[in-house]
């Protein structure tokens, strides 16, 4: 699989940056699923991929930073119809939220266990403010893990249990962290990375008011290969 960075901040984007989007794509590159669509995340996809390209779209869950650009994007079907409706998978709550999604053009489906193309795609719960995943995607004889907005969590653990790619939420610094917080640090996602024994990580959702050099310093102490998840950037999982 190939991973490829549209948008790395949140909760909003920073100057020329883009909030959370994540293109997967096998590597027949037959298919091709979008992980998040925040602020500013469809006119980085649209360089990489038609939307009529897209066999799904995976929202971890409805903070705006996850699924802004979804509006626009209807009108993106509008002007260019697909033979299918676009498969959408999303949390059932916040429900006024949901409602923004539905369109003629969209499938919206529940977070459940899924084959999407040559992808198949599962869930875990994680802590977070409103309903959220964790997703896992496993093609090509990888594994590769998205942890979503969350805080620490034994189940989120298990699911990340030797994941060949993380990419972790390091909303927060070790300085701004609590128990009660809706984010990880940067300085956990490495402890996470480390006790899961993942391959690699990589540290996302990463809000504009800290350096990320610094991030990713915390994260270090805990797994030294850690890297910052750039925009513009593709990994091979």
């Amino acid at each position: 699989m190939r991973l490829t960075i549209l948008g790395n901040n949140g909760p909003y984007p920073a100057p020329g940056g883009a909030c959370s989007g994540y293109l997967l794509e096998s590597d027949s590159g037959n298919t091709a699923v979008l992980i998040e669509c925040g602020a500013g995340v469809l006119a980085r996809l649209l360089e990489h991929v038609s939307i009529d390209r897209l066999d799904a779209i995976v929202l971890s869950h409805l903070h705006y930073d996850h699924m802004s650009d979804m509006l626009p994007l209807h009108y993106a079907l509008q002007f260019n119809p697909r033979k299918r409706p676009l498969d959408v998978y999303a949390p059932r709550t916040p429900g006024e939220v949901r409602a923004l999604l539905e369109d003629r053009q969209i499938d919206l489906w529940p977070m459940r266990q899924a084959t999407v193309g040559e992808m198949s795609l599962s869930f875990c719960p994680v802590r977070h403010p409103v309903e959220t995943y964790a997703i896992s995607v496993v093609c090509d004889g990888a594994r590769f893990v998205y942890t979503g907005d969350s805080n620490t969590d034994s189940a989120l653990e298990l699911f990340c249990n030797g994941a060949d790619l993380l990419l972790a939420d390091a909303g927060l610094s070790t300085a701004d962290y609590s128990q009660e917080a809706p984010h990880l640090s940067a300085a956990l996602c490495g402890k996470l990375a480390r006790d899961a024994g993942v391959k690699r990580l990589l540290l996302t959702h990463l809000n504009p008011k800290y350096d990320p050099d610094e991030l990713r310093s915390e994260a270090r102490e805990f797994f030294p290969g850690a890297e910052i998840a750039a925009c513009g950037e593709s990994h091979y999982v």
